[in-house]
């Protein structure tokens, strides 16, 4: 049996007897393989401590590599504490590697008690998670995807390329940990005209995305317990972003004309904050009325709690100017507005941004000031740049149309194919819409259907805190075509026909 000692006339071990194996065929380095072999051996007993090892040249000439080769593995050994180099007595064995780490083949790891999740992982563990995908690509109906199809990708890399031609050392730094100031500059022009919006490019910062936003704002207002006013059904990134900052979501339940302000003040009176998105809810669609709009600020006036509006995509109303942003009638200074690139140019940009009130702009500012830029700074001056040549307001125009075309093409198919199965929402923004379902056709079986065939539609079961949760289908168009569209509302109806009513 192989013990990995010397024998009587002190020589080292047979290559055969550490179990070294290299493949040339390996995506593996040969030197990487050689490290492994030994490691293992080591850890495997196979080599005892004190275990003098070949030469290098020995050890080279047996595996049939070259010596520089078996040199970066020892060294690498030598590095990690497995080998040690001693004078006139070559390479050996560390004689102290720690048992705990010297397993006899054959043996099972010793047993060890598993890592414990939190109380707030093990929530976000088992939170819903929206509607499930059947792939990577794009398909109907998966809600909250832009036209990536009609993205202009040759104009975006010119601007792209001219951004890093012209790149300057600052700009290859951390950056702005408020974000680029010719981009906050460029957004505090469009918000203010084209959603109404009452800001300076002091109060706007630039985030990672909405949810970023959503957890800045509120780790600037909540204490660990905190209420927290969310649509119910709601888009659950903001159920996310109140767990992870420590508050408690409290479901207010959504109709036609929005969040139910009113319910909201019964059920929790003195929440620190609300989320909600006021010019087109997600999933239901519906705008809040101007008269909650009032309700709403009049509230949080009183009581100095927060407003924060995830304006998302109500730049695409199908018809006519978007409606105004709730923030352009704050008067109190209440409203943190969040918006997002993500919708308007592209998912991968990873990039949105919030507005402040004015009195806060700087215990803000003094909490980013030793954080990094929330995205990289040659990115942010391609946004600036794409804003202040006009090919975003232009850019914006075009997918109204699309979204329009799209919008319509889905509705008239599921009134076509899907009559007396269910019963779709006009919708006037954006880029999804919502269905009703009968009470025998339980949405998740509806939407399990469905992917089996493909087909990405989401319950709003999925979006809800309540323990009755609205029942009905969410349906995205904006990735697809109106080909596409009415194919898969085909296949749609096939799956409903197969269910059991």
């Amino acid at each position: 049996m192989a013990t990995g000692r010397p024998d009587q006339m002190g020589r080292a071990p047979p290559v055969a007897e550490l179990l070294v194996r290299v493949d040339g065929r390996s995506n593996t380095s040969l030197h990487a393989q050689i490290f492994d072999g030994v490691r293992a051996a080591i850890l495997r007993g196979t080599l005892a401590g004190g275990a003098r090892l070949p030469s290098s040249r020995e050890l080279a000439a047996q595996l049939g590599v070259a010596r520089t080769t078996v040199l970066q593995a020892l060294e690498g050994l030598v590095a990690e504490g497995y080998v040690v180099a001693r004078p006139r007595s070559g390479l050996r064995v560390a004689p102290q590697v720690p048992v705990e780490l010297v397993r006899p083949s054959g043996r099972s790891p010793p047993a060890s008690r598993p890592l414990r999740l939190s109380a707030l992982a093990r929530a976000l563990r088992d939170a819903p998670t929206g509607t499930p995908r059947a792939g990577s690509a794009p398909r109907p109906f998966r809600p909250g995807i832009p036209a990536l199809d009609l993205f202009p990708v040759p104009l975006w890399s010119r601007v792209v390329s001219r951004v890093h031609a012209r790149a300057s050392t600052a700009s290859l730094g951390d950056g702005d940990p408020n974000g680029q100031p010719a981009l906050r500059r460029a957004i505090a022009a469009h918000v203010s005209a084209a959603r109404g919006v009452r800001c300076t490019e002091e109060q706007i910062l630039v985030t990672a995305g909405t949810q970023a936003a959503f957890e800045e704002a509120l780790r600037l207002l909540l204490e660990p317990g905190d209420e927290v006013w969310v649509e119910d059904p709601g888009y659950l990134g903001a159920h996310r972003a109140v767990r992870v900052t420590g508050g408690v979501p409290v479901g207010i339940p959504v109709d036609g004309e929005g969040l139910d302000v009113a319910e909201g003040i019964a059920r929790a009176p003195r929440a620190r904050a609300v989320i909600l998105a006021p010019s087109h809810q997600y999933p239901l669609g519906a705008t809040l009325s101007l008269a909650r709009r009032m309700a709403l600020l009049r509230w949080a006036a009183t009581t100095g709690s927060a407003v924060i509006e995830d304006d998302y995509d109500s730049e695409f109303r199908h018809r006519g100017r978007p409606l105004m942003a709730l923030q352009g009638l704050d008067e109190a200074g209440r409203v943190f507005y969040v918006g997002t690139f993500s919708k308007t140019l592209f998912p991968g940009l990873r990039m949105g941004f919030l507005v402040v009130p004015p009195a806060l702009v700087d215990p803000v500012r003094a909490t980013r000031a030793a954080l990094a830029a929330p995205a990289p700074p040659l990115e942010q001056a391609a946004v600036a740049e794409f804003i202040a040549e006009g090919h975003f307001a232009r850019h914006l125009r075009r997918m109204r149309v699309a979204y329009r075309e799209r919008g319509e093409a889905l509705l008239a198919a599921l009134r076509a194919e899907c009559a007396g199965m269910l019963e779709p929402h006009p919708c006037d923004t954006g880029m999804q819409l919502s269905a009703s379902l009968p009470p025998d056709l339980p949405d998740r079986a509806v939407r399990d259907a469905a992917l089996a065939r493909g087909i990405e539609v989401g319950a709003l079961a999925d979006y809800a805190l309540g323990r009755r949760p609205v029942q009905g289908l969410l349906f995205g168009f904006g990735c697809a075509r109106p080909p596409a569209l009415r194919a898969a509302v085909t296949e749609l109806a096939r799956a409903i026909e197969g269910l059991p009513r």
